[in-house]
């Protein structure tokens, strides 16, 4: 399952509303999707949750992005001990560019990873069916961004969404942190 919701991430122009939507989208979206659908499941079936980088790799603007994919990996770890031996699992890619919301995106450069490759569609499907096919993992982050996590430094990118959250809320503060646009 996937579902996103990207606006109101930035603490200097944080918004309640965003942020519960957010959270509703993400969160409780997976909780009653998976609630409906239980008595669906097979013993030996799966389900994915999607969260993504910025649980690991925070960056200007990812407040909530940031928290709800660190609630992603909670909730699938909690769902996989209610739900068992049906197993649930999340994956957390990095920037994928050649997805249908990166491609509309002009001008972003190729993100950096160590294996000197950006993550493609076909890795995040390649992922997606190794959790749901292999019966030994359950209750996992798996991690799709090529290295990116143990790169130092700022994030190789940010989402369309939180690059412009990010500049509204430079753009509505005075103050000025320690923090890297990413780019």
């Amino acid at each position: 399952m996937t579902a996103i919701h990207q606006e109101g991430g930035s603490i200097h122009a944080f918004s309640v509303a965003d942020a519960v939507r957010a959270a509703t989208v993400k969160l409780v979206g997976y909780a009653e999707a998976v609630r409906v659908l239980r008595d669906r499941f097979t013993p030996h079936g799966s389900v994915v949750l999607f969260g993504g980088s910025a649980k690991d790799r925070p960056y200007p603007g990812s407040t909530m992005v940031s928290a709800t994919n660190g609630g992603v990996s909670s909730l699938a770890r909690t769902l996989a001990w209610e739900l068992a031996p049906i197993r649930v699992n999340a994956l957390h890619p990095v920037v994928v560019l050649d997805s249908p919301v990166w491609r509309k995106v002009p001008g972003n450069p190729p993100a950096r990873t160590l294996t000197g490759t950006p993550i493609a569609m076909a890795d995040i499907v390649d992922a997606t069916q190794f959790l749901l096919r292999n019966p030994a993992v359950n209750a996992l982050d798996l991690h799709v961004d090529g290295g990116v996590r143990l790169m130092d430094g700022p994030v190789p990118l940010q989402t369309p969404g939180a690059q412009a959250s990010a500049k509204k809320s430079r753009n509505a503060s005075a103050t000025t942190c320690g923090c890297s646009s990413g780019r």
